[in-house]
């Protein structure tokens, strides 16, 4: 009988020492790959989808304002005829930030002399397509622009 209970007593020992390896085994495993999925996940955007201008009244027509809208610069213009239009004011030719041109009614880049209409669309120099848009809603008064 004592040599029995020793054999039982030595195979508990060995059944626990077994799972405390492989749990811990599966733990530094889980512990080495958690990185590697959240590297790999695309990341959560935090950034506004959505943002207030400002009053309509207060927006004088042929005039433009600069947001940040997701994480990206907007231009917001009023046209003469009290229209509104926004565009992501980065230039799709090397990404330089855009701005209104009140004097000559055009969008241009200061960087390497890209013009686009106030419809956004490339008309000279290097750009080699049109702004992308964003949507602009004016709600009781309140100028939004939101991505498209």
């Amino acid at each position: 009988m004592g040599d029995d209970d020793q054999d039982d007593k030595a195979t508990e020992r060995r059944d626990f020492l077994g799972y405390a390896i492989g749990g811990t085994a599966a733990a530094l495993g889980v512990m080495a790959i958690y990185p590697v999925v959240k590297f790999v996940q695309p990341m959560e955007s935090t950034a506004p989808t959505a943002v207030q201008v400002g009053k309509a009244e207060k927006f004088p027509r042929g005039s433009s304002r600069m947001v940040m809208l997701g994480g990206d610069p907007v231009l917001v213009i009023r046209s003469e005829s009290g229209d509104f239009r926004g565009f992501v004011a980065l230039c799709t030719h090397l990404n330089c930030i855009v701005a209104y041109s009140a004097a000559h009614k055009q969008i241009e880049c200061p960087c390497h002399g890209g013009v686009y209409s106030l419809e956004g669309k490339n008309i000279s120099g290097p750009p080699p397509r049109p702004l992308d848009q964003v949507e602009v809603s004016v709600v009781q008064g309140m100028v939004t622009v939101t991505q498209a």
